[in-house]
Protein backbone atom coordinates (compact mmCIF):
# COMPACT_ATOMS: atom_id res chain seq x y z
CA UNK A 1 0.00 0.00 0.00
CA UNK A 2 0.69 3.68 -0.75
CA UNK A 3 1.67 5.56 2.48
CA UNK A 4 -0.13 9.06 3.30
CA UNK A 5 1.38 10.69 5.20
CA UNK A 6 0.86 13.76 8.05
CA UNK A 7 3.22 16.76 9.36
CA UNK A 8 2.95 18.23 12.80
CA UNK A 9 4.16 21.62 12.14
CA UNK A 10 4.44 22.60 16.36
CA UNK A 11 8.32 23.45 14.85
CA UNK A 12 9.10 24.78 18.33
CA UNK A 13 8.26 21.85 20.64
CA UNK A 14 9.58 19.72 17.78
CA UNK A 15 12.85 21.36 18.09
CA UNK A 16 12.95 20.96 21.68
CA UNK A 17 12.78 17.26 21.57
CA UNK A 18 14.65 16.91 18.84
CA UNK A 19 17.65 18.14 20.45
CA UNK A 20 16.83 16.76 23.47
CA UNK A 21 16.24 13.29 21.88
CA UNK A 22 19.80 13.51 19.72
CA UNK A 23 21.53 13.74 23.44
CA UNK A 24 19.84 10.67 24.90
CA UNK A 25 20.65 8.60 21.85
CA UNK A 26 23.75 9.55 21.66
CA UNK A 27 24.75 8.81 26.04
CA UNK A 28 22.50 5.54 25.17
CA UNK A 29 24.92 3.91 22.48
CA UNK A 30 27.86 5.07 25.04
CA UNK A 31 26.47 3.11 28.06
CA UNK A 32 24.66 0.67 26.46
CA UNK A 33 26.99 -0.02 23.55
CA UNK A 34 23.73 -1.14 21.59
CA UNK A 35 20.14 -0.71 21.22
CA UNK A 36 17.65 -2.86 19.37
CA UNK A 37 14.84 -1.74 17.62
CA UNK A 38 12.04 -4.04 16.81
CA UNK A 39 11.91 -4.93 13.50
CA UNK A 40 10.66 -8.42 14.68
CA UNK A 41 8.76 -6.66 17.62
CA UNK A 42 8.87 -7.38 21.34
CA UNK A 43 6.26 -8.11 23.99
CA UNK A 44 5.68 -7.93 27.49
CA UNK A 45 7.71 -9.89 30.62
CA UNK A 46 6.35 -9.43 34.07
CA UNK A 47 8.04 -9.99 36.93
CA UNK A 48 5.43 -11.07 39.17
CA UNK A 49 5.30 -14.51 40.45
CA UNK A 50 6.23 -17.06 37.78
CA UNK A 51 5.03 -14.81 34.77
CA UNK A 52 2.42 -16.45 33.51
CA UNK A 53 -0.47 -14.08 35.07
CA UNK A 54 -1.74 -10.89 34.22
CA UNK A 55 -3.65 -12.20 31.30
CA UNK A 56 -7.22 -10.34 31.64
CA UNK A 57 -7.73 -6.83 32.11
CA UNK A 58 -6.32 -5.33 35.30
CA UNK A 59 -8.77 -4.42 38.32
CA UNK A 60 -8.76 -1.06 37.24
CA UNK A 61 -8.63 -1.71 33.55
CA UNK A 62 -6.82 1.28 30.89
CA UNK A 63 -8.64 -0.20 27.57
CA UNK A 64 -7.55 -4.05 27.95
CA UNK A 65 -10.60 -4.97 25.11
CA UNK A 66 -8.60 -2.48 22.54
CA UNK A 67 -5.71 -4.65 22.30
CA UNK A 68 -5.91 -6.84 19.51
CA UNK A 69 -3.32 -9.13 17.60
CA UNK A 70 -1.66 -8.82 14.13
CA UNK A 71 0.03 -12.22 13.33
CA UNK A 72 2.54 -12.65 16.19
CA UNK A 73 2.58 -8.61 16.95
CA UNK A 74 0.07 -6.24 18.95
CA UNK A 75 -2.23 -3.56 17.39
CA UNK A 76 -4.77 -1.02 19.47
CA UNK A 77 -8.17 0.27 18.29
CA UNK A 78 -8.58 3.93 18.83
CA UNK A 79 -11.62 3.83 17.69
CA UNK A 80 -14.42 4.69 14.33
CA UNK A 81 -12.68 1.84 12.89
CA UNK A 82 -8.81 2.54 12.94
CA UNK A 83 -5.99 0.64 14.39
CA UNK A 84 -2.85 2.10 15.14
CA UNK A 85 0.47 0.05 15.39
CA UNK A 86 4.14 0.96 15.19
CA UNK A 87 5.03 0.85 11.44
CA UNK A 88 6.81 -2.50 11.17
CA UNK A 89 4.12 -4.12 12.34
CA UNK A 90 2.40 -3.91 9.01
CA UNK A 91 -0.89 -4.01 7.57
CA UNK A 92 -3.10 -7.20 7.56
CA UNK A 93 -6.29 -8.69 9.49
CA UNK A 94 -6.35 -7.78 13.07
CA UNK A 95 -8.31 -9.99 15.74
CA UNK A 96 -10.04 -8.57 18.08
CA UNK A 97 -12.40 -10.79 21.08
CA UNK A 98 -11.55 -13.53 18.53
CA UNK A 99 -13.21 -11.78 15.59
CA UNK A 100 -10.57 -10.74 12.45
CA UNK A 101 -11.30 -7.96 10.86
CA UNK A 102 -9.96 -6.75 7.28
CA UNK A 103 -7.98 -3.61 6.44
CA UNK A 104 -9.71 -1.34 4.15
CA UNK A 105 -7.56 -0.79 1.04
CA UNK A 106 -5.29 2.22 0.86
CA UNK A 107 -6.01 3.46 4.52
CA UNK A 108 -2.70 3.15 5.95
CA UNK A 109 -1.15 6.29 6.91
CA UNK A 110 2.05 6.47 8.73
CA UNK A 111 3.41 9.41 10.37
CA UNK A 112 5.53 12.48 9.99
CA UNK A 113 7.92 14.35 11.93
CA UNK A 114 8.65 18.13 10.66
CA UNK A 115 12.18 17.26 9.06
CA UNK A 116 9.87 14.76 6.75
CA UNK A 117 11.21 11.92 8.51
CA UNK A 118 8.98 9.45 9.30
CA UNK A 119 8.14 7.76 12.55
CA UNK A 120 7.40 4.04 13.53
CA UNK A 121 3.94 4.73 14.00
CA UNK A 122 0.85 4.19 11.44
CA UNK A 123 -2.69 3.88 11.59
CA UNK A 124 -5.01 1.50 9.14
CA UNK A 125 -8.73 1.58 8.87
CA UNK A 126 -11.01 -1.71 9.28
CA UNK A 127 -14.23 -2.66 7.58
CA UNK A 128 -16.77 -3.55 10.14
CA UNK A 129 -16.87 -1.88 13.68
CA UNK A 130 -15.92 -4.46 16.81
CA UNK A 131 -18.04 -2.14 19.17
CA UNK A 132 -14.76 -1.17 21.43
CA UNK A 133 -14.79 2.53 23.10
CA UNK A 134 -12.77 4.90 21.61
CA UNK A 135 -9.33 5.60 23.24
CA UNK A 136 -8.38 9.56 24.63
CA UNK A 137 -4.88 10.77 23.78
CA UNK A 138 -3.66 13.54 25.96
CA UNK A 139 -1.98 16.49 24.37
CA UNK A 140 0.99 16.26 26.66
CA UNK A 141 3.58 14.05 27.46
CA UNK A 142 3.93 11.75 30.35
CA UNK A 143 6.41 12.88 32.78
CA UNK A 144 9.23 11.34 34.08
CA UNK A 145 8.16 9.13 37.00
CA UNK A 146 4.50 8.46 35.89
CA UNK A 147 3.15 5.33 36.30
CA UNK A 148 2.33 3.49 32.94
CA UNK A 149 0.46 0.21 32.74
CA UNK A 150 1.90 -1.61 29.48
CA UNK A 151 -0.04 -3.99 27.37
CA UNK A 152 1.23 -6.42 24.26
CA UNK A 153 1.33 -9.70 22.82
CA UNK A 154 4.61 -11.85 23.04
CA UNK A 155 6.23 -14.60 24.16
CA UNK A 156 5.87 -16.15 27.85
CA UNK A 157 8.94 -15.41 30.29
CA UNK A 158 11.06 -18.36 30.54
CA UNK A 159 13.77 -19.09 32.83
CA UNK A 160 15.86 -16.58 35.11
CA UNK A 161 18.96 -15.57 33.78
CA UNK A 162 21.98 -12.81 34.75
CA UNK A 163 24.14 -10.55 32.55
CA UNK A 164 27.22 -8.39 33.85
CA UNK A 165 25.89 -9.32 37.26
CA UNK A 166 22.19 -7.84 36.68
CA UNK A 167 19.27 -10.24 36.22
CA UNK A 168 16.44 -11.09 34.47
CA UNK A 169 14.43 -13.87 32.21
CA UNK A 170 15.25 -15.78 29.16
CA UNK A 171 12.12 -15.43 26.65
CA UNK A 172 9.80 -18.48 26.68
CA UNK A 173 7.55 -19.87 24.19
CA UNK A 174 4.00 -19.37 23.24
CA UNK A 175 2.27 -15.82 22.90
CA UNK A 176 -0.37 -14.23 25.71
CA UNK A 177 -1.59 -10.69 26.11
CA UNK A 178 -0.37 -9.10 29.27
CA UNK A 179 -0.03 -6.37 30.90
CA UNK A 180 2.85 -5.11 33.58
CA UNK A 181 3.32 -2.07 35.20
CA UNK A 182 6.48 0.84 34.74
CA UNK A 183 7.25 3.91 35.57
CA UNK A 184 8.39 6.67 32.76
CA UNK A 185 12.12 6.67 33.51
CA UNK A 186 12.90 8.96 29.96
CA UNK A 187 11.22 11.71 27.96
CA UNK A 188 11.75 13.68 24.85
CA UNK A 189 13.47 10.85 23.10
CA UNK A 190 14.38 10.57 19.54
CA UNK A 191 14.38 6.76 18.58
CA UNK A 192 14.19 5.72 15.05
CA UNK A 193 12.96 8.31 13.98
CA UNK A 194 10.11 8.77 16.59
CA UNK A 195 9.24 10.89 19.16
CA UNK A 196 9.61 8.65 22.25
CA UNK A 197 9.62 8.33 25.84
CA UNK A 198 10.85 4.91 28.02
CA UNK A 199 10.41 3.25 30.86
CA UNK A 200 12.96 0.69 32.56
CA UNK A 201 12.67 -2.97 33.68
CA UNK A 202 13.88 -2.41 37.53
CA UNK A 203 15.22 -5.17 39.92
CA UNK A 204 12.38 -6.09 42.04
CA UNK A 205 14.96 -5.46 45.14
CA UNK A 206 15.11 -1.97 43.88
CA UNK A 207 12.57 0.28 45.95
CA UNK A 208 11.25 2.22 43.07
CA UNK A 209 9.96 -1.12 41.17
CA UNK A 210 6.41 -1.32 40.46
CA UNK A 211 4.05 -3.94 41.62
CA UNK A 212 3.74 -5.80 38.13
CA UNK A 213 7.19 -4.64 36.85
CA UNK A 214 7.69 -5.47 33.17
CA UNK A 215 9.94 -5.47 30.41
CA UNK A 216 9.85 -5.89 26.64
CA UNK A 217 10.15 -9.14 24.35
CA UNK A 218 9.33 -10.50 20.68
CA UNK A 219 5.83 -9.83 20.10
CA UNK A 220 4.82 -6.94 21.78
CA UNK A 221 5.48 -4.41 18.95
CA UNK A 222 2.62 -1.79 18.68
CA UNK A 223 1.38 -2.90 22.24
CA UNK A 224 0.02 0.21 24.04
CA UNK A 225 0.91 2.42 27.20
CA UNK A 226 -1.58 4.03 29.61
CA UNK A 227 -1.32 6.47 32.12
CA UNK A 228 -4.31 7.32 34.42
CA UNK A 229 -4.49 11.22 34.71
CA UNK A 230 -7.96 12.17 37.40
CA UNK A 231 -9.89 9.43 37.26
CA UNK A 232 -9.64 8.53 33.21
CA UNK A 233 -6.92 6.70 31.52
CA UNK A 234 -5.03 7.44 28.41
CA UNK A 235 -3.33 6.26 25.91
CA UNK A 236 -0.10 8.04 25.84
CA UNK A 237 2.25 5.24 24.18
CA UNK A 238 2.72 2.57 21.29
CA UNK A 239 5.05 -0.04 22.07
CA UNK A 240 8.09 -0.39 19.03
CA UNK A 241 11.33 -0.55 20.29
CA UNK A 242 13.87 -1.81 23.64
CA UNK A 243 17.49 -1.27 24.39
CA UNK A 244 19.94 -3.68 25.22
CA UNK A 245 23.70 -3.73 26.48
CA UNK A 246 26.46 -4.75 24.32
CA UNK A 247 27.02 -8.70 23.65
CA UNK A 248 23.82 -9.25 26.11
CA UNK A 249 22.31 -12.92 25.39
CA UNK A 250 19.81 -12.91 22.56
CA UNK A 251 16.01 -13.43 23.73
CA UNK A 252 16.61 -12.02 26.96
CA UNK A 253 15.27 -9.18 29.26
CA UNK A 254 17.92 -8.01 31.62
CA UNK A 255 17.48 -5.40 34.39
CA UNK A 256 17.96 -1.55 33.05
CA UNK A 257 16.71 -2.57 29.64
CA UNK A 258 14.59 0.41 28.67
CA UNK A 259 11.62 -0.52 26.63
CA UNK A 260 10.11 2.61 24.03
CA UNK A 261 6.90 4.37 23.37
CA UNK A 262 6.10 6.48 20.71
CA UNK A 263 4.94 9.69 22.34
CA UNK A 264 1.70 9.73 21.24
CA UNK A 265 0.68 13.63 22.73
CA UNK A 266 3.57 13.93 19.71
CA UNK A 267 1.36 13.16 16.84
CA UNK A 268 -2.21 13.75 18.33
CA UNK A 269 -3.30 16.35 16.36
CA UNK A 270 -2.09 13.98 13.03
CA UNK A 271 -3.80 10.64 14.62
CA UNK A 272 -6.97 13.09 14.77
CA UNK A 273 -6.55 14.63 11.46
CA UNK A 274 -7.32 11.30 10.39
CA UNK A 275 -9.20 9.04 12.02
CA UNK A 276 -12.31 12.21 12.40
CA UNK A 277 -12.64 11.82 8.72
CA UNK A 278 -16.07 11.25 7.68
CA UNK A 279 -16.52 8.23 5.72
CA UNK A 280 -18.18 9.49 2.46
CA UNK A 281 -15.41 12.34 2.29
CA UNK A 282 -11.89 10.06 3.32
CA UNK A 283 -11.54 8.92 -0.19
CA UNK A 284 -11.63 5.40 0.84
CA UNK A 285 -14.17 2.54 -0.25
CA UNK A 286 -15.09 2.01 3.26
CA UNK A 287 -17.89 -0.82 2.56
CA UNK A 288 -16.18 -2.68 -0.33
CA UNK A 289 -18.71 -2.24 -2.64
CA UNK A 290 -16.88 -0.62 -5.55
CA UNK A 291 -17.69 2.68 -4.88
CA UNK A 292 -15.81 5.74 -2.81
CA UNK A 293 -17.73 8.68 -1.04
CA UNK A 294 -20.06 11.33 -1.93
CA UNK A 295 -21.27 11.42 -5.19
CA UNK A 296 -19.96 7.88 -6.78
CA UNK A 297 -21.60 6.13 -3.82
CA UNK A 298 -25.47 5.62 -3.94
CA UNK A 299 -25.23 5.02 -0.22
CA UNK A 300 -23.77 8.64 0.95
CA UNK A 301 -26.40 10.89 1.60
CA UNK A 302 -23.78 13.75 1.87
CA UNK A 303 -19.99 14.33 1.61
CA UNK A 304 -20.75 14.67 5.89
CA UNK A 305 -22.12 11.17 5.89
CA UNK A 306 -20.32 8.65 8.38
CA UNK A 307 -21.25 5.82 6.64
CA UNK A 308 -21.11 4.54 2.67
CA UNK A 309 -23.29 2.00 3.47
CA UNK A 310 -27.13 1.82 4.83
CA UNK A 311 -27.12 0.01 8.37
CA UNK A 312 -28.22 -3.21 8.62
CA UNK A 313 -27.54 -4.51 5.29
CA UNK A 314 -24.45 -5.72 3.88
CA UNK A 315 -22.11 -4.51 1.12
CA UNK A 316 -23.13 -5.80 -1.88
CA UNK A 317 -19.99 -5.30 -4.20
CA UNK A 318 -20.27 -4.03 -8.02
CA UNK A 319 -22.17 -7.24 -8.78
CA UNK A 320 -24.39 -7.23 -6.33
CA UNK A 321 -24.69 -3.23 -7.02
CA UNK A 322 -25.50 -3.80 -10.74
CA UNK A 323 -28.13 -6.31 -9.95
CA UNK A 324 -30.11 -4.65 -7.13
CA UNK A 325 -30.50 -1.37 -9.18
CA UNK A 326 -31.48 -3.94 -11.95
CA UNK A 327 -34.06 -5.15 -9.50
CA UNK A 328 -35.19 -1.99 -8.77
CA UNK A 329 -35.86 -0.90 -12.13
CA UNK A 330 -37.59 -3.87 -12.63
CA UNK A 331 -40.06 -3.65 -10.05
CA UNK A 332 -40.81 0.15 -11.06
CA UNK A 333 -41.57 -1.68 -14.45
CA UNK A 334 -43.95 -3.85 -13.34
CA UNK A 335 -45.25 -0.92 -11.59
CA UNK A 336 -45.84 1.24 -14.39
CA UNK A 337 -47.24 -2.22 -16.63
CA UNK A 338 -49.99 -2.44 -13.74
CA UNK A 339 -50.56 1.09 -12.91
CA UNK A 340 -51.61 1.03 -17.13
CA UNK A 341 -53.69 -2.40 -16.99
CA UNK A 342 -55.89 -0.53 -14.19
CA UNK A 343 -56.41 2.26 -15.94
Amino acid sequence: MVDRHRRDTRSGRSSRISAGGFAVNALLLAALGFWSPLGDARAVIIETGDGTGNVTAPPDDPGWSNLGTRGGTTVVYLGRRWVLTANHVGVGDVIFDGQTYSPVPGSKVRFENPDSSLADLMVFKIFDNPGLRRLDIPDFPPAVGNPVTTIGYGLNRGAPTTFMGLGGYEWGVGRSMRWGTNIVSATDLLVTDTYSFATTFTDPLDPSATADESAGANGDSGGAAFTKIGDDWYLVGTLFAISQYTDQPANTSIYDNKLYAADLSHYRADILAVIEQKSCSDGLDDDGDGFTDYPADPECASAGDDSESIPGVPALGFPGMILLVGAILLVFAGRSRLRAKAI
